[in-house]
């Protein structure tokens, strides 16, 4: 009897079910009956079904990463802080622009060259005209002030092109020069006391960041901003300071919350003090104690003690047409330098041990008390065997190391310290330093290396036995060698000076035997005056 289809249907139902795997839950007695089966229970759809789950993650990836990530607002930088770099940057170099424009125009009145006033006037406002509204796109909420020295610049603008277009309109006469001068001028000063505005705003904006942000980042951010603004712009570090940027970062610093921005508020500070408003900024808000306080605690890192190191090296260099003693140092002298040589004494890298050498050696030339305080606590021994153990190579290094140990060879305990350290040898060391180096700073740090390293060894030889040591270093043929050959001190007369006076003394305290007669015809016995016309590498002529 020929099978029906419908029968063939439930046959082909039977096969598949006796041929399924039921979960193992069903266990129990109604296991044995049987039940409708679930889809995913067919091999072929739950492959399926596992496909589909990594193709529809792998699409909301896709999607997930091509939309940006809404931040927090604490950690949202506003526009103008993230920006004014850039646009500081850009408004200074157009105003340059613009200024060399004006200047052209002046030599073209001058000249009365009509022909070209007048597309160089046209040229000049529309600049202009463009610059501010760039200015105020970038920042739409300018004070009111920069708004109406905005009108007077449009104005003075408009006045000037008065005057251009007034050319044409004369007949037979040469326009009149003195009424366009004028109006030029007032443009100019217009302009550039716009310009001042503009900056101070954009620099007010920073400095608020660093004083008022919400947050970590944002405080970094606009500590990085200001650094990248008054990098090497003497300018723009005098409207930070006036802004209140020095006392904003010196209030970070107070702070025992702040310590994840101590160190770059530091260097901010550091790169500010090139002006004196910033190092009279820095007296008036007890900035010596804050760096004291900073310097001493034994928390601090070696990275944020360093950029104090920095700092202090800054606002006492010699080197500073504003060289002046600032407040506060004389009270904290003993701790500074404790905390500096301490830092000099555990540094982990030649650069660290400069800026703590180099603010050591700017401390000594303030008051005659620190050379006490350094003999009090070795300083010689630290930097002597700080350097040997970091190998140090540097010129600059050497220029600090020479210029601690000279200073404070006047005192009795420290010349003992720097002999029993082997200080001579390194002494008679850094005479031997070559000047050819490749930069100029190179050379002339070489130049005091050598000058300091003579006025060191001088000091130090107070006794037969001392002045013999230098002796058996063969220090005589290299000083009388720096002497005679110019090209080895550089054509420096100041390092000619103190090697004649080392030489002197060496003589004074050992006798004259170690020398030649012609070094003590030429070199000793005369007045020093003549021995250094006589070596000197000045070439004079009376023609």
């Amino acid at each position: 009897m020929a099978a029906t289809p419908g029968s063939n249907v439930q046959q082909k139902i039977a096969e598949v079910l006796e041929g399924m795997t039921f979960p193992a839950y069903m266990n129990n007695e109604e296991s044995t009956k049987i039940s409708t089966p679930v889809l995913t229970d067919i091999d072929s759809v739950r492959q399926w079904l596992e496909d589909l789950r990594w193709m529809t993650e792998t699409e909301c990836m896709t999607v997930l990463q091509g939309k940006s990530i809404q931040a927090e607002d604490g950690d949202s930088l506003p526009s103008p802080v993230r920006n004014t770099k850039e646009h500081i940057k850009m408004v200074k170099k157009r105003a340059h622009i613009i200024t060399a424009e004006c200047a052209k125009l002046f030599h073209k009145l001058d000249k009365e060259r009509w022909k070209k006033v007048h597309s160089n006037a046209l040229r000049i406002t529309c600049t202009i005209r463009s610059l501010l509204h760039d200015i105020s796109a970038h920042s739409p909420n300018l004070a009111i002030d920069v708004f109406q020295q905005q009108q007077v610049v449009m104005e003075e603008c408009a006045q000037l092109i008065k005057h251009v277009e007034s050319i044409g309109e004369i007949n037979g006469e040469k326009p009149q020069k003195l009424p366009m001068v004028h109006s030029l001028t007032c443009l100019g000063q217009a302009f550039t006391r716009l310009i001042d505005k503009v900056l101070a705003h954009e620099v007010r904006t920073i400095v608020e960041g660093v004083a008022d942000s919400p947050s970590a980042y944002c405080i970094k951010a606009s500590i990085t901003s200001l650094v990248g603004v008054a990098q090497g712009e003497p300018q723009m570090c005098h409207l930070i300071v006036k802004e209140g940027g020095v006392r904003a970062l010196f209030t970070i610093c107070r702070q025992d919350t702040a310590n994840f921005v101590k160190s770059q508020a530091l260097r901010a500070v550091a790169t500010l003090c090139s002006v004196p408003e910033a190092i009279a900024e820095v007296e008036k808000v007890d900035g010596v104690g804050c760096l004291t306080d900073i310097l001493c605690d034994p928390l601090t890192t070696e990275a944020t003690r360093t950029e104090v190191a920095g700092v202090l090296a800054q606002i006492t260099s010699p080197m500073l047409d504003h060289y002046r003693h600032v407040s506060g140092f004389i009270e904290n002298m003993e701790d500074l330098l404790r905390g500096l040589i301490g830092l000099c004494e555990t540094a982990t890298s030649p650069e660290v041990f400069l800026l703590g050498s180099a603010a050591i050696a700017n401390i000594t030339f303030l008051d005659s008390m620190a050379s006490e305080f350094l003999a009090r606590y070795q300083v010689a021994r630290v930097l002597i065997t700080s350097s040997v153990r970091l190998k140090v190579s540097s010129i600059f290094i050497k220029d600090q190391l020479c210029t601690v140990l000279a200073n404070v060879a006047m005192l009795e305990q420290c010349r003992e310290d720097i002999i029993k350290c082997n200080g001579l040898t390194v002494l008679v060391g850094f005479l031997h330093e070559k000047p050819p180096y490749n930069k100029q700073t190179e050379r002339v740090a070489c130049e005091r290396v050598q000058q300091k390293a003579a006025i060191a060894l001088a000091r130090l030889c107070k006794d037969v036995n001392t002045a013999g040591v230098v002796k058996q270093l063969r220090s005589l043929q290299r000083l009388v060698e720096l002497c005679r050959k110019p090209k080895e001190r550089n054509y420096s007369d100041s390092v000619l000076v103190a090697c004649l006076a080392t030489l002197r003394k060496l003589a004074t305290v050992c006798g004259e035997d170690e020398f030649s007669q012609e070094d003590l015809i030429q070199l000793v016995q005369p007045r020093l005056i003549d021995s250094y016309l006589i070596c000197s590498s000045l070439q004079e002529s009376f023609v």
